[in-house]
């Protein structure tokens, strides 16, 4: 089973789930300051009023107090951090594209252990990491894979190769879980969104293209977000 894309928005957002389509809060503004970014690439929500920003090229995470806007506070030494999430205790994980690693921290910004840095099947240029109960997946853009290791940071195994056919990715970047536990990857050179088993079978793929898929997220009603550098927009799976 694959998803049909039924809707494309270019600067607003399905009025179906967001009724006037309208900025509420902005933000921020690029420079090295607190409360400003260079190059804002992930974004957490910890709660209704707090959110956690991965600051790429100033190599650092802000948390942010939404209302307000406030940086409650500064961490990590984080280089090129691509993503952040949460895994299912809470950890914070963070994806770091130059440092070629995976880092997870504690609440308080503490790093506990760090994945892909040492052992067999380092890391190169991680772009996506989602946890998943005791697994930890992780997609390499240039590798074309990936890659999925213990809580502890133990490789066990990878999926995928270069190429165009079913179960190959060509430049593998941001991935997701749906709701029934598919790991959909943005196979962005091939203009699609693959869909695996978390063993890394492969089970499906979008039916049209999707030019330049870099991010995908799921909204509240499981419906799929998939973010298109190319085009500028937003397309809407179901």
């Amino acid at each position: 089973m694959m998803y049909n894309c039924n809707e494309v928005c270019s600067g607003n957002w399905d009025k179906a789930t967001f009724p006037e389509g309208h900025c509420l809060r902005r933000i921020g503004e690029e420079g090295r300051a607190p409360g400003q970014f260079k190059d804002p690439a992930g974004v957490l929500f910890l709660n209704d009023n707090e959110i956690l920003i991965a600051d790429q090229l100033n190599n650092r995470i802000q948390h942010i107090n939404i209302p307000t806007g406030s940086v409650l506070r500064t961490f990590g030494s984080v280089l090129s951090s691509l993503g952040i999430c949460l895994d299912d205790t809470k950890r914070i994980v963070v994806t770091e594209f130059h440092n070629n690693r995976v880092q997870v921290m504690s609440k308080e910004g503490k790093t506990i252990f760090t994945i892909g840095d040492s052992g067999p099947e380092k890391l190169s240029r991680p772009y996506s990491c989602v946890p998943h109960k005791n697994i930890f997946l992780v997609s390499e853009r240039d590798s074309h894979c990936i890659k999925a290791f213990d809580s502890s940071g133990t490789f066990l195994y990878k999926f995928g190769e270069k190429g165009k056919q079913d179960g190959q990715i060509n430049t593998s970047c941001g991935m997701c879980l749906d709701g029934s536990s598919n790991l959909l990857v943005c196979d962005f050179d091939n203009n699609r969104v693959r869909q695996f088993s978390l063993d890394g079978r492969f089970t499906g793929k979008t039916i049209v293209p999707l030019e330049g898929p870099i991010r995908i997220a799921t909204a509240p009603d499981g419906r799929i977000l998939v973010v298109s550098i190319t085009t500028r927009k937003i397309y809407i799976l179901k």
